[in-house]
C-alpha cells in the first residue's frame, strides 16, 4: 500500500473499484460447475486456494476458473529444511454440456516429476469428488447473509458425508461466497479441518500472476505503530447528485489528521487511506436480497494485485440495510499486512454507498478504537 497525495491516485482507486464491481455484477458470461446452480456464478479469472492437511507436509491446492470448459489446478508446498518447494500446475478441460464434471483433456504448465504422479492422480480424484458432491446440493446461495449471525468460517450449509480420502465420515461446509466448488472446509471425524479454504481471488488481467505465484501467509515485517495526535474534529464527506432533485450524501466523523488526496479519497500520513464510492445495482438486484449480499461479499473478500485476503480473519456483519466486511490482506512481496474495513449502506433498494478504510495492521491494532470509531460513524442518505 503506497499513498500518493494527488488526483491521479484517486482516479486509479475509483477505476479499479468500478471495474471490479462491474465485472461481478455485469459480466456477460458467467458460469458454474456442470450440474451446479449458484447465486454467485463464477466469473473468468476467479480462483480459490485450500490448505490440505491430509499431506505429511504443508500443502495447498488451488483451482482457477477460465470459462465453462477450462480450469487450472495447482499444488504448492513451501520449502522446508529437509525438502525443496514443490509446484505442480495443470490446465484441464471439461464438457460443459454434461450434468456432472467430466474431464476431457489436460496439459501441464511444466512437465511433472516422476514422484508427482501420485499428487496428480489425487488432484484428478479431488476434481471428480468435489464436483459430484457439490452437484448433489439443491441450494443455490447456501447461506443467507442477510440473516446469518455465525462467524464467516462457520457460516454455510453443513453436509454429513463419507469421504475415504479424508478418513471416512466428514462434515463438508458450503458457501456460495467461495468460487467453483462453493466448498469452505472439510472437517474429519476428530473435528479437525483437513481441507480448508485460505483465500479466494480474481485475476485482473492476463499479466496477473496471483494464482501462479500464490504463497501462504508469512510473518509481516514489524513497523513501529503510528502515534495519532489529538486534532480538531472534522467530517469527511462526499455528495453525489442523483437526478435533478436529490443527492447521495456520505460522511464519517474524523479529524484534521486526515488530508484530502483526491476526489473522495483521504489519507492519514502513510498509515491509512479512506475512500467513498456510490454503487448503483443492476436492474433486478436489490440491496436487501441475499443474492446481492453474497455477490458483494465475494467481490470484497477477493484477493487482488497479489495481496491475498486471509479468510480465517474475515469478519462479516450483514442485514437488509447494511453490509460490513473486515478483512486482513497480506502481500508476500512487500511483507506487509493491511486491515481493510468496508461498510456498505443502502440509500435505495438499488443504490448504496460504500466507505472503505485500509490501515497497516500494526497501526490498526495500536489504534483500534480510533479507527473503529471512524468506521462506525459512516452515514449514507439521500437528500
Amino acid at each position: 500500500m503506497v499513498f500518493m497525495k494527488n488526483n491521479e491516485f484517486a482516479k486509479k482507486i475509483f477505476c479499479a473499484f468500478a471495474a471490479l464491481f462491474a465485472a461481478i455484477f455485469f459480466e456477460a458470461q458467467v458460469f458454474a460447475l456442470p450440474g451446479v446452480a449458484s447465486d454467485v456464478p463464477d466469473a473468468s479469472g476467479e480462483y480459490v486456494f485450500y490448505r490440505d492437511n491430509s499431506f505429511n507436509r504443508e500443502s495447498y491446492i488451488g483451482f482457477l476458473y477460465y470459462d465453462d470448459s477450462t480450469y487450472e489446478a495447482r499444488y504448492y508446498a513451501p520449502a522446508t529444511e529437509a525438502l525443496a518447494a514443490k509446484n505442480i500446475d495443470m490446465l484441464f478441460t471439461v464438457d460443459p454440456n454434461k450434468d456432472r464434471l467430466e474431464l476431457t483433456g489436460e496439459r501441464f504448465v511444466a512437465p511433472p516429476q516422476q514422484d508427482d504422479v501420485e499428487i496428480v492422480n489425487y488432484i484428478h480424484d479431488l476434481l471428480y469428488e468435489l464436483g459430484a458432491r457439490r452437484a448433489k446440493l439443491d441450494k443455490s446461495s447456501l447461506v443467507d447473509w442477510t440473516k446469518n449471525k455465525a462467524p464467516f468460517m462457520q457460516a454455510g450449509t453443513m453436509v454429513s458425508d463419507d469421504y475415504e480420502q479424508f478418513g471416512g465420515p466428514v462434515q463438508m461446509l458450503y458457501d456460495a461466497t467461495v468460487p467453483i466448488f462453493n466448498l469452505k472446509k472439510i472437517v474429519d471425524y476428530s473435528s479437525r479441518d483437513v481441507f480448508v479454504v485460505v483465500t479466494i481471488g480474481r485475476l485482473e488481467s492476463s499479466k496477473d500472476k496471483s494464482f501462479a505465484e500464490f504463497v501462504p501467509p508469512i510473518a509481516a515485517q514489524k513497523r513501529a505503530p503510528r502515534q495519532i495526535k489529538n486534532a480538531a474534529k472534522e467530517t469527511l464527506s462526499l455528495r453525489v447528485e442523483i437526478g435533478k432533485s436529490s443527492a447521495l450524501v456520505q460522511s464519517v466523523a474524523a479529524d484534521k489528521n486526515w488530508s484530502l488526496a483526491g476526489q473522495s479519497v483521504w489519507t492519514l500520513g502513510d498509515s491509512a487511506i479512506a475512500s467513498m464510492q456510490s454503487l448503483a445495482l443492476p436492474e433486478g438486484s436489490e440491496f436487501g436480497q441475499n443474492q446481492t449480499a453474497a455477490r458483494l461479499l465475494r467481490m470484497f473478500a477477493s484477493s487482488k494485485n497479489s495481496a491475498y485476503c486471509d479468510l480465517s480473519a474475515l469478519d462479516v456483519h450483514a442485514d437488509a440495510k447494511s453490509l460490513k466486511i473486515s478483512a486482513k490482506t497480506y502481500n508476500p512481496k512487500t511483507q506487509k499486512t493491511i486491515t481493510d474495513i468496508k461498510t456498505l449502506r443502502a440509500a435505495m433498494t438499488n443504490l448504496c454507498g460504500c466507505f472503505s478504510l485500509a490501515v497497516y495492521t500494526d497501526d490498526y491494532q495500536a489504534n483500534r478504537g480510533y479507527f473503529d470509531k471512524i468506521a462506525k460513524s459512516y452515514d449514507c442518505k439521500l437528500e
